[in-house]
């Protein structure tokens, strides 16, 4: 093809020579699109690199190179078709030079208009501050993925090659794109399964975050001879037997990620020792599935399974696709082995996840002529998650509130459970029957009645084991409980029960929190008759007032064992006196073993008040005494509680505040 008669062409432009081999490098990636649309693909970069003429990136390139860069990223990984190349081609034109979007309607499309208008709306606001900052960063990547997911696309391969770039820039503003880049696109790379831009973005994040320990592990790779024969003979093995049997499989070794490799360090202590013991990780990629199960018998007659270490998500594919045989095994000098396999159309999904889904998609329709749309491929979970951050963005205010309630659910997907009609769902270690119910729908989770676990009745608060078919009951009139908000694991879960009880009128929300709190210090020992008084106090010390205080425990915004510390702090400021009622078994010594407690818990006695009638069986002791804090005071009830000769316990207290309090506890009806 000649550049010189393509449109727009200039040859005034500066970097000429650079431009047009970015432009030949482009075209070869894009070998599946008809020889008319390369040519407008090359029309299309001429257009681009005209908009940016007196343009140059750090490195002194004309800038032009780095969108058609974006465009062949997204060519060679995704295969998309013509209108998603010169939008990338294109997504720095509104932004960054006068042309407009109806410029770009008139020489391209609306469809190409309106992608690169959606990559402009990512841009960011640099006025703002850097936590801000990210999670509007952050809202804007869901919002686009909502709107037309092939935005995000562009995004992300524009962020890859930000990345694979990154070393022309100063090294403070390195550390801040890595930093942004590991905590806002890494994780949605990786909910998406985007292993292709994941692991490479990750990577070349963690150069910069940490440049010193990135390239020690690298030596340690590469210097680990003993390591490398190892999986060279497990390789040239199995390739062997391979061929014996017949197979068409492939094996090799999976290359580890560095920054999973320097979390394991920092756990072990950064001793070299777990690095050279670390087992070896394969892939062994077939033609199909009954191929899958052949490999995995060749590699057990061969090298002794290590135990519980086999899993088959072929049989039981993971919530988002992923299809693979796990196993590990043991070589002869003992050294662990990990398998990972799996057919090569499941290793698609596997290493590109959402983009292999695309991939997929738009080679059925160029081979189907369909014309352009920009509705995505058909993937329920996918789908389901889109919607319930969809949701979330309607339970929380602002950018900041959104990104902090969910960036903790987009990675710790590690167990998977499954509906009645066998649909996976994937959630956190430690989900409960409630966070799988919000996970389906808000609704279902605000009317929790009754759940089962395979096929056995549990508690709504019962946590999820891997594997578990979960049923949930509803009933209208069911509700959600605030003490729900201590046990759910899932941001979901917890955005939304906040916002069921932020519903409610104020004073139900307030008696609730008075109530709950009431019933935590009841079963920690402690009843305030004038609880209202100090909760007062308390809320002042916090800036609000009690009403407010008492909302934000029904939400678990403020926790109840934090009131109950501020309640101590209070009453530790000039002591506490204390009235102790000790109904004891009646036997010689009791009223010294009573007292020595005191003695050795350095608490201060009063006085003493006996029964009249000491030959009963059981007697009550009253002893007045002064503490200097709460924490004595439970040390005291603890260690009387503690005497074979003590019953029963009960203790009423006066702090020494402008405002007086009545305690009561009775820490021990059932001694």
């Amino acid at each position: 093809m000649r550049y010189r008669d393509a449109l727009f062409y200039d040859p005034d432009l500066d970097g000429l020579d650079a431009i047009t081999t970015s432009i030949t490098q482009l075209i070869a990636q894009s070998d599946y699109l008809d020889a008319d649309q390369q040519q407008q693909l090359i029309d299309c970069c001429f257009f681009a690199a005209t908009a940016h003429k007196t343009q140059t990136r750090h490195s002194g390139e004309p800038y032009i190179c780095h969108p058609i860069k974006v465009a062949e990223i997204l060519a060679s990984e995704v295969q998309f078709d013509i209108a998603v190349l010169q939008a990338a081609i294109l997504h720095d034109v509104i932004e960054d030079t006068p042309i407009s979007k109806k410029t770009l309607i008139q020489h391209f499309s609306e469809e190409v208009a309106a992608l690169v208008d959606g990559v402009s709306k990512l841009e960011k606001n640099e006025s703002i501050s850097p936590q801000v900052l990210q999670a509007q960063t952050f809202e804007k990547l869901v919002s686009a993925m909502e709107a037309d997911p092939r935005v995000v696309m562009i995004k992300f391969a524009d962020r890859l090659h930000n990345m694979q770039t990154l070393d022309a820039l100063p090294s403070k503003k390195r550390a801040r794109i890595a930093q942004e880049t590991l905590d806002v696109y890494v994780p949605i790379a990786t909910r998406l399964g985007m292993y292709v831009f994941k692991t490479e973005m990750e990577e070349l994040a963690f150069k910069h975050v940490n440049p010193w320990r990135y390239n020690t592990i690298c030596k340690l790779l590469t210097d680990n001879e003993t390591r490398e024969n190892t999986a060279n003979q497990v390789i040239q093995t199995l390739q062997q037997q391979f061929k014996l049997a017949n197979l068409a499989a492939s094996v090799r070794k999976r290359r580890r990620n560095l920054l999973n490799i320097y979390k394991k360090l920092q756990k072990s202590r950064f001793t070299r020792r777990p690095l050279e013991n670390a087992s070896i990780p394969f892939i062994i990629l077939t033609e199909n599935i009954d191929d899958c199960y052949r490999v995995l018998g060749i590699i057990h007659q061969i090298y002794p399974p290590v135990f519980k270490k086999l899993t088959d998500y072929i049989a039981s594919p993971k919530a988002n696709g992923y299809q693979s045989i796990h196993t590990s095994a043991l070589t002869k000098d003992r050294r662990v082995i990990n398998f990972q396999i799996r057919t090569k159309a499941m290793h698609a999904i596997a290493e590109s996840g959402i983009i292999a889904i695309w991939r997929q998609h738009n080679q059925e329709k160029i081979t189907a002529k369909q014309p352009n749309t920009n509705q995505p491929p058909r993937d329920k979970s996918i789908r389901r998650w889109l919607v319930n951050l969809k949701d979330l963005r309607n339970y929380t205010s602002g950018s900041l509130d959104y990104y902090e309630a969910i960036k903790r659910d987009l990675t710790g997907y590690d167990i998977q459970v499954f509906t009645p009609k066998g649909e996976p769902i994937a959630l956190p270690v430690g989900a409960t029957v409630i966070d799988f119910a919000y996970h389906i729908h808000t609704d279902l989770g605000n009317h929790l009645s009754a759940a089962k676990v395979n096929g056995i009745d549990v508690d709504l608060t019962f946590t999820l084991n891997n594997g578990q078919t979960v049923e949930v009951l509803t009933q209208a009139a069911a509700h959600p409980d605030c003490r729900w908000l201590q046990v759910v694991k899932t941001a979901r879960a917890r955005v939304a029960i906040r916002h069921y009880f932020n519903s409610l009128p104020e004073s139900d929300l307030e008696k609730l929190g008075h109530s709950e709190l009431e019933r935590y210090l009841a079963q920690r020992g402690f009843t305030y008759a004038n609880l209202k008084a100090l909760l007062k106090l308390v809320a002042k010390k916090r800036g609000i007032k009690r009403k407010a205080l008492l909302r934000k425990i029904a939400l678990d915004e403020v926790g109840k064992k934090q009131t109950l510390n501020d309640l101590q702090h209070l009453l530790d400021q000039d002591g506490l006196t204390t009235t102790i009622t000790a109904q004891v078994f009646n036997q010689p010594g009791a009223l010294a073993s009573v007292a020595d407690v005191f003695g050795q818990c350095a608490a201060n006695i009063v006085s003493v008040e006996l029964p009249n009638d000491m030959q009963r069986a059981e007697v009550s002791m009253t002893f007045i005494i002064k503490v200097q804090s709460l924490v004595q005071l439970e040390h005291i009830m603890f260690q009387l509680s503690a005497l074979p000769l003590v019953k029963k316990l009960t203790h009423k207290s006066q702090p020494s505040l402008h405002e007086s309090t009545d305690l009561t506890t009775n820490l021990h009806p059932n001694h």
